[in-house]
């Protein structure tokens, strides 16, 4: 199949690209960067989401399926970009769905959630607390809404907490890193006794790609471990993985007030999507 990738030179993107060439399809990546040319095992195309054409869909050889991951400071839940780009969103998808596109998948996460304890289910209620988990849950709504209006499969992945490649993001785990290379003798966090659902971005990348070669099985999925862990027990690994010389200090910082004492993402749904994906075409 041909794919259109949003923010497929991203953290998370990258890996999702590699796993739909490894498999033999056809990637488009839209980037806004100009990029020398050179050889590569993908097509890319210059688009600025916030300037999206209305012929879009055609200008992209009209994808079978297009991956939305494309988000400007996602670590920076505050950030006023969040609830300002949204709509730039919308409009993009749209133009994508009005042109043809049939199939439409969208990177979610936790944070839409807000404060909860325990597994998070589609039927889960949404109440999100931040810039980031509000602009997140108004395109998830929206971008169901569009894609009942035009007929198209909608698939929104829902992503928990990542791990792996930390020089390349801005995780609590980068900053542990840039502290130990600064020879800093201490890091400070809160209690540590929080639960979260972790996942290595490369398993992850594999996972998204995966599922969205099917579409028996649609809506919210969750793309996690479906394990809860604690940050503690993380992090005190990460440090004693990679030998770094800084003591852990728990408890120097509050909790914030939308952090969940314990979250995961219950993954029945997610097998089921995985095992449509290994069943040959046209299988019931």
């Amino acid at each position: 199949m041909r794919y259109l990738l949003t923010g497929g030179e991203g953290f998370v993107g990258r890996h999702v690209a590699n796993a739909l060439i490894s498999h033999g399809h056809d990637v488009v990546l839209a980037t806004r960067r100009d990029v020398p040319d050179e050889n590569r095992p993908y097509e890319l195309l210059h688009l600025d989401i916030s300037r999206s054409d209305q012929d879009i869909y055609n200008i992209a050889g009209k994808p079978d399926v297009v991956i939305d991951m494309a988000w400007e400071d996602g670590f920076n839940h505050g950030s006023d970009k969040h609830l300002k780009n949204a709509n730039d969103h919308i409009v993009f998808i749209e133009n994508l769905l009005k042109g043809g596109l049939k199939h439409l998948v969208g990177l979610g996460t936790s944070h839409e959630i807000g404060f909860h304890v325990g597994a998070v289910m589609e039927s889960t209620p949404t109440f999100p607390m931040h810039n980031y988990g509000v602009a997140k849950d108004h395109l998830r709504r929206v971008q169901q809404l569009l894609c009942m209006k035009y007929g198209a499969v909608n698939q929104w992945l829902r992503c928990f907490y990542i791990t792996g490649e930390d020089h390349l993001n801005n995780s609590i785990f980068t900053k542990i890193l840039s502290a130990a290379s600064e020879g800093k003798a201490f890091f400070p966090l809160n209690s540590g006794e929080l639960l979260f659902d972790f996942i290595d971005v490369r398993e992850l990348g594999a996972m998204i790609a995966s599922i969205s070669t099917q579409t028996a099985v649609s809506g919210i999925i969750n793309c996690c471990s479906g394990e809860p862990t604690s940050l503690k027990t993380m992090v005190s690994r990460f440090v004693e993985e990679n030998n770094l010389p800084i003591e852990l200090r728990f408890g120097e910082f509050p909790l914030r007030p939308y952090d969940s004492r314990a979250i995961w993402g219950d993954v029945s749904k997610r097998d089921l999507a995985l095992a449509a994906a290994l069943k040959p075409a046209g299988t019931p």
